[in-house]
């Protein structure tokens, strides 16, 4: 892909999900979010959302292996007019830095939102969910990637406000958008 790719990452609860929508707002990237397509395969009763209702209700995660052909279709189903694209969530460890990076190509731009405890369960609990994995076992899944990429990796203090965190990613979200497939450097 000759378009820029953005991985957002980060413990539940840290705002990966809202960043992701407001950058694919402002720029027109495509957004992927391979925990959204894992459930309406499930909705839709597809046989693969059958396979990965019976891994959740197993109380297993639905590995980014079983998900990346949907990835791929989708990417290549809008690949006409595709300004760029954020993947939300994703990669949560080196394997699915790996597949990522295999299948779809290398990322111009890694957003890793680091939030505590707290704050993780009380927006989940917020939004009517719980905490399923704590931030400490996201770091250390999380840490072989973000020491792989740190050359493209920007850390974020996911604590803040949605706005105040947006306006920080902007000008990296820019320089990416304007120099895609040159040599640039990320402002941290």
């Amino acid at each position: 892909m000759n378009v820029p790719i953005v991985w957002i990452m980060g413990g539940q609860g840290s705002g990966k999900s809202t960043l992701s929508q407001s950058i694919s707002d402002k720029y027109g990237y495509m957004l992927l979010d391979p925990d959204a397509m894992v459930d309406r395969e499930i909705d839709a009763n597809t046989e693969k959302g059958k396979e990965f209702a019976e891994k959740r209700n197993e109380g297993q995660e639905v590995p980014l292996t079983d998900v990346i052909n949907l990835l791929e279709r989708e990417l290549m189903t809008n690949k006409g007019g595709l300004k760029g694209f954020v993947i939300d969530g994703y990669p949560q460890n080196q394997g699915d830095a790996l597949v990522l990076e295999e299948s779809i190509g290398s990322p111009d731009l890694i957003i890793a939102l680091q939030v505590d405890q707290d704050t993780a369960t009380t927006r989940r609990s917020a939004r009517g969910s719980t905490v399923t994995a704590t931030i400490s076992f996201y770091s250390r899944n999380a840490a072989p990637v973000l020491a792989k990429y740190s050359n493209k990796l920007m850390q974020i203090d996911g604590e803040r406000d949605a706005e105040e965190i947006f306006n920080d990613v902007v000008p990296n979200i820019d320089t990416i958008t304007k120099n895609h497939g040159n040599q640039i450097t990320i402002e941290h």
